[in-house]
């Protein structure tokens, strides 16, 4: 080996050392530097200079070189400053004050990098958060609440008659099939633990109560993003609403934004084109 091959080896060498190394379901590996999570990606300052923004059903695992410490902001808890140590089977191990803990990354909201242990470095400016109670067991279907109705002055009543149906538990099923013609037809991608999956769940049941509206809640429920018909149908991020008019057509996907306006706004699209 000639020395200036030697010099670009040792660069080579260099340049992967201290990197982090994420990889994808189809084998592709690349390494570089995790940066934090939001808009339900996760991105990644790669060693080319490009960077990568990824769901997490795409990605395998992410293993830092070293534990990197992050602020963390979930559906229902917060970490301030909290080790990130890997993410592999859509679950995020992370280490705080010597216990690790484990959490399914369907309830990640953000994630912001703050400084590696031991290091200067400073990858993004901490969230402000504050560390609230562990994760509650599963909720079986079944053995949950009944469902509230959402009020626009903000109150909440139960409910007499669930209106909503389960079409599927995670199984791959044809949804088209499944649609109640005459109706508009509302399917919830439902997780039970999601808070927003289960307030917005429960003012579309609000709406399906009143007989006059003509309207249908079809839930999928699911525990976790390995659920086959999530893969089937590309699906990467939880809840989504799929809102069908009366004649089974497809009228809006709400796969980012589903507050009660946007509903709303979905419905009254749904029920515009019935009437043409």
């Amino acid at each position: 080996m000639n020395r200036a091959t030697g010099f670009l080896f040792f660069m080579l060498m260099v340049s992967f050392a201290g990197a982090d190394t994420l990889t994808l379901h189809d084998g592709q590996v690349i390494q570089g530097r995790l940066t934090g999570f939001s808009g339900r990606k996760f991105s990644f300052a790669v060693n080319d200079g490009a960077t990568y923004f990824g769901y997490p059903l795409d990605i395998k695992s992410i293993v830092p070189d070293s534990p990197v410490r992050v602020s963390m902001k979930f559906s229902m808890k917060q970490y301030e400053s909290v080790d990130f140590i890997q993410f592999d089977q859509n679950t995020l191990r992370l280490k705080k004050n010597g216990q690790i803990l484990s959490e399914p990354v369907v309830f990640l909201k953000s994630m912001q990098g703050k400084t590696k242990p031991g290091r200067d470095e400073e990858v993004a400016p901490p969230a402000e958060a504050s560390e609230s109670s562990p994760t509650p067991p599963p909720i079986d279907l079944e053995e949950a609440p009944k469902p509230r109705e959402w009020q626009r002055s903000g109150k909440w009543r139960e409910i007499e008659e669930d209106q909503s149906v389960v079409i599927s538990r995670g199984e791959v099923i044809n949804i088209d099939a499944a649609l109640k013609r005459g109706l508009i037809n509302v399917v919830q991608f439902h997780h039970p633990r999601s808070l927003t999956s289960v307030r917005e769940g429960n003012y579309v049941q609000a709406l399906a109560s009143k007989k006059t509206n003509r309207i249908v809640l079809l839930k999928v429920v699911v525990q976790d993003f390995n659920a086959p018909i999530l893969s089937a149908l590309s699906i990467r991020g939880l809840p989504q609403f799929w809102i069908y008019n009366a004649q089974g057509k497809l009228v809006r996907k709400l796969t980012d934004r589903f507050t009660e306006g946007d509903i709303d706004s979905a419905l009254k699209d749904a029920l515009r084109i019935r009437s043409l």
